[in-house]
């Protein structure tokens, strides 16, 4: 399995500069809340459909704001 690791300080720049706080991110991608907030403080490794509902919902390219986690 894939896993990717997101720039969490790139995604949080981002959905405050639209305006939207993380639960209205969490509604719009999908995502939960919880998983958004520890994408942004870069405790988790997502998987690709993860990083694609966060990028569609910050209308970004998500190969911008991820990279394939090294592994362990």
């Amino acid at each position: 399995m894939v896993y990717l690791v997101m720039d969490g300080e790139q995604v949080r720049s981002l959905r405050e500069q639209k305006g939207m706080s993380q639960r209205r991110l969490a509604e719009a991608s999908g995502v939960s809340r919880r998983t958004l907030a520890d994408v942004e403080a870069g405790k988790v490794h997502t998987l690709p459909s993860t990083a694609r509902k966060i990028g569609m919902a910050l209308d970004v390219d998500p190969r911008s704001l991820a990279r394939v986690a090294s592994r362990a």
